[in-house]
């Protein structure tokens, strides 16, 4: 099956869990280090637990000069939560809602931040613009 049928497929069954290789999320950063420098970077569909752009951004916090990093994740039955990293911090707290990119809460973080590097929601990527050009 192609990449493109997958995605047909997932577009028809609105399953959104599609996640991104680390080695795609270096392979496509890597054109952007010096637009990341000193930056706070936000990952508003962003598991800490399991997603690899958390992963990928504490990991190379330094060498890509970050100031902050933030990435926040939709409540799937186990909470929903905001992860922070400072370079030399973590700090994770439980969201008051259910960690919707479109919520005030998630909307704040964004306006505070510099840079919004994510794999949005598939069947919400239309919202998700939107959002962005709040």
């Amino acid at each position: 099956m192609s990449k493109n049928e997958h995605l047909h497929k997932a577009k028809k069954k609105k399953n959104d869990e599609f996640y991104t290789r680390i080695e795609d999320i270096d392979k496509e950063l890597s054109h952007y280090t010096e637009q990341l420098k000193d930056k706070w970077v936000y990952s508003p569909c962003d598991d800490y637990r399991w997603s690899n752009f958390p992963k990928y951004f504490t990991e190379h916090f330094t060498d890509l000069g970050l100031k902050h990093y933030t990435c926040t994740n939709y409540d799937i039955g186990e909470g929903a939560f905001r992860y922070d990293y400072d370079g030399e911090n973590t700090t994770i707290t439980r969201l008051e809602g259910d960690g919707n990119f479109r919520s005030d809460e998630c909307t704040e973080i964004m306006k505070q931040s510099d840079i919004v590097i994510t794999n949005p929601p598939f069947s919400l990527f239309r919202d998700f613009i939107k959002w962005l050009n709040y």
